[in-house]
């Protein structure tokens, strides 16, 4: 994921109708299509969802936060392939969470995707300079998480991450949008 495909995905996200994923989509007795076998899955990170641009031969697939969590976990799931962990609510976070490797999906106790929490490979490969270069990229300062930062406008939805360090080659270590479950 390019730092240009997260700022102009997020301005394309605001505008998107909020459609579902149907994992009733492929007929009885087929197998749904997988990415996974292929070649390693492309994310699009928006501060509204998830979007798979189109790979592989396959259509774009988007899940919005708010889908349903047996779609979500479906279309995910067939681009990624089998969880890595997952848990129930529990401690100090009231959200379900999914796990694949470098991605983190959350839902709420109604089963609503409402959040994510990416790292590599799902992060950009630009360095803290090159991100901040951009300008919808805004340092939070004396952040309690580290060097934190978000993407996009000042109001409204925006994507969060953290940098590896405070140097200009300092790399993106995680992305967030929705829900989390980051303790301040």
């Amino acid at each position: 994921m390019r730092l240009i495909g997260v700022v102009s995905s997020l301005a394309c996200a605001l505008a998107l109708a909020g459609c579902g994923v149907d994992p009733d989509a492929v007929p009885p007795g087929q197998e749904p299509p997988s990415l996974v076998e292929d070649e390693p899955a492309v994310l699009d990170l928006q501060a509204s969802g998830i979007i798979v641009p189109p790979q592989s031969g396959f259509e774009q697939l988007e899940v919005p936060f708010g889908s349903s969590r047996i779609g979500t976990e479906a279309t995910l799931g067939n681009v990624l392939g089998e969880p890595v962990d997952s848990r129930s609510e529990g401690g100090d976070c009231l959200l379900a969470q999914v796990q694949y490797a470098g991605l983190t999906i959350n839902f709420d106790a109604a089963g609503e995707f409402v959040g994510y929490y990416a790292t590599a490979p799902f992060v950009p490969e630009l360095t803290r300079a090159e991100m901040l270069a951009d300008p919808q990229t805004t340092s939070i300062e004396d952040s309690t998480l580290g060097e934190e930062f978000t993407i996009g406008p000042p109001q409204g939805a925006a994507i969060a991450g953290l940098f590896t360090g405070e140097d200009d080659d300092a790399a993106v270590a995680a992305l967030w949008a929705g829900d989390n479950c980051i303790m301040r």
